[in-house]
């Protein structure tokens, strides 16, 4: 397993004292039963909620403005806290990951749609899987290797090099590579030669010049390119992958029908096309369960510069959308953010 970040950082004072009350916090958790944990972890996120004005207010913010036509403000209400509990949540169970590897996968997860993932996988060409911060985004990427298929997860590294250090050993106990976003190109190019899995996470906000503005929730979302980039310059197929817990406390993961990466006009048309397509996947499984995604992440913190028009609406599946003429030529391929091949 490689580190997220190619070289180690020094930790502050401060990171110090941030990573040993929150290995301290984890320690308890692992020692929890599982059951236990989850609560108490739900417990801690509904604390987060009540201790942090400004990520309470990003979370009651961005679902107002996303379903405020169709929740009502004491739906909201429920949606923004449930959220927060469901962060602790996945977050407690994270502590319980060396017990995972233990138990036999019907007892953690319940599948559908493999047969998605081993098509795609069969056409030799690597896999590029993605999702969102949804569900149980890690726990996905941790169990996928009794598909046979492990995973190269691509990530942002932590501020804290302690903590950064310490999950990307985490996610990698069940045999997952690890690299940081920035400089990954090459190596998951190299990776699908080898016919090889991607994980990626599509919906963290993208600042500077790096991002293309997709419609998300009828809002212009600067957005990486990288899975849509990655894909046209590869030939690998898309594989959407959701998941959401069960009333008995196990994880539904859920494959998807691959999306192919197919040339339908200029690169930057096609990238807006795979970027639009894949966004609606995950906006629809938002949808279905709002309480399962991360609404405190600040998504639509950019913004368009004045004069750079967003698209206003999802194209059909297949239909490549013509680029703002800010963007172009190649916004959809050159920044800052995402991997750069």
């Amino acid at each position: 397993m490689s580190r997220a970040s190619s070289e180690p950082s020094r930790a502050t004072v401060g990171q110090w004292i941030g990573y040993a009350v929150g290995r301290s916090v984890f320690g308890l958790l692992a020692i929890l039963p599982l059951r236990a944990a989850r609560a108490a972890g739900a417990g801690l996120g509904r604390l987060f909620f009540l201790v942090s004005p400004r990520h309470r207010g990003i979370a009651r913010r961005n679902l107002a403005s996303a379903l405020g036509d169709t929740l009502g403000p004491a739906e909201r209400e429920r949606v923004v806290r449930a959220c927060f509990a469901h962060l602790g949540r996945i977050v407690a169970d994270a502590t319980h990951f060396p017990e995972h590897l233990r138990r036999p996968t019907e007892a953690v997860a319940v599948y559908e749609g493999v047969e998605h993932l081993k098509a795609a996988a069969a056409q030799g060409k690597g896999v590029l899987v993605f999702s969102g911060h949804f569900g149980h985004w890690e726990l996905i990427a941790f169990l996928q290797h009794r598909l046979g298929l492990p995973m190269t997860m691509v990530v942002s590294p932590l501020e804290n090099p302690l903590y950064d250090r310490f999950i990307a050993r985490l996610r990698g106990l069940g045999g997952n590579r690890i690299l940081a976003k920035r400089h990954a190109a090459r190596p998951i190019l190299k990776a699908l030669a080898n016919r090889e899995a991607i994980a990626i996470l599509i919906d963290q906000n993208v600042r500077g010049e790096g991002g293309l503005f997709i419609d998300f929730f009828g809002r212009a979302a600067s957005s990486t390119p990288a899975l849509a980039t990655l894909a046209l310059r590869s030939g690998a197929p898309i594989v959407p992958v959701f998941s959401w817990f069960l009333p008995d406390g196990r994880l539904q993961i859920s494959y998807r029908p691959a999306l192919e990466p197919h040339r339908l006009g200029s690169i930057e048309e096609d990238v807006r096309d795979l970027m639009c397509r894949s966004t609606a996947l995950l906006e629809e499984e938002i949808r279905r369960r709002p309480d399962h995604w991360l609404w405190m992440h600040d998504r639509w913190r950019t913004r368009p510069r004045p004069g750079q028009v967003a698209p206003a609406s999802r194209p059909a599946p297949g239909a490549p959308v013509p680029l703002p003429a800010a963007q172009k030529p190649g916004g959809a391929i050159h920044h800052r953010s995402a991997a750069r091949p």
